[in-house]
């Protein structure tokens, strides 16, 4: 259903149409003072930041060989964090070596991500090293911007049209890079975590900052990325998961499906590496 309601506006012209949704945008622009609040709106996805850095690393050492024991393991990699805040994930990228491009949509997020970079040094003497801008990823693509690694972290939620968003992030990825998705499942239980729990009793976040109606299952993301064509493949999907009791967001062990076994109803947050296949090298490797 998801994809099928989607799928009517491939054929729309890049420079005619962009997945920003504007009151998104505004929703996040009203609450970019708290970006590094540990006490305000965002508490929890800072506290979700290691468990992202960890897997992403991860996920680079199996597929790209990188050096695990260098404290710079990013060093060679042209990053794009898109939708990136109040620069959470860029900050943490650059600081493992990536070269990174942090961008979103909200004027005010980016604001606040330059006013953070300015207090670490290490972030803002390494010319060329961490890059925020205020875009969106069709303007990147229009101006034919490449990334060995896209991240598009807690946003294909919050945009107009999650597939159109998807093709294009993935056109952003040079052959042989990697994309990383990280959003909420539509199920009956993210739904009390997030919405009935997160907002109505607790009041963790502001009432209407989570639209279940756009939550994407594991299967549907999957589905949309094997629809961008046989250049693409599903590395790893997996859930992440709060444990309470440590107070810290954990990843599954297990590679596979969030809801392997038949457990899909039990999705709630997961995190999806998939890679670009560079048929140019493996045409050569064939010979």
């Amino acid at each position: 259903m998801w994809r099928t309601r989607l799928c009517q506006h491939i054929g729309q012209r890049r420079r005619h149409f962009s997945t920003i949704d504007a009151n998104e945008v505004k929703k996040f622009s009203a609450k970019s003072a708290e970006w590094w609040d540990p006490d305000g709106e965002f508490g929890m996805l800072q506290l979700m930041n290691p468990a992202r850095v960890s897997y992403v690393r991860d996920q680079l050492v199996n597929e790209t060989n990188i050096a695990t024991a260098t404290s710079k393991p990013f060093k060679t990699l042209k990053m794009l964090d898109i939708g990136c805040g109040g620069g959470l994930l860029s900050e943490s990228l650059t600081r493992l070596g990536g070269r990174v491009l942090g961008a979103d949509a909200s004027a005010d997020n980016i604001k606040m991500a330059q006013i953070h970079k300015k207090q670490d040094p290490q972030l803002w003497r390494g010319p060329g090293q961490l890059e925020y801008k205020h875009t969106t990823a069709e303007d990147l693509l229009a101006s034919k911007e490449s990334f060995d690694v896209v991240l598009a972290m807690e946003i294909i939620e919050h945009v107009n049209n999650p597939l159109q968003f998807l093709q294009t992030c993935g056109e952003l990825v040079r052959p042989g890079g990697t994309l990383f998705l990280s959003t909420m499942s539509r199920t009956f239980v993210s739904y009390m975590l997030t919405v009935a729990l997160a907002e109505d009793m607790l009041r963790l976040v502001h009432q209407g900052t989570h639209d279940w109606t756009k939550y994407i299952t594991s299967k549907e993301l999957i589905s949309a990325i094997e629809s961008m064509g046989q250049d693409w493949s599903v590395q790893d999907v997996r859930g992440i998961f709060w444990d309470p009791v440590c107070r810290q967001w954990r990843v599954a062990q297990e590679k596979g499906l969030v809801g392997a076994g038949g457990l899909e109803s039990l999705e709630v947050n997961y995190f999806l590496t998939a890679r670009k296949n560079d048929t140019k090298k493996d045409d050569v490797d064939g010979i």
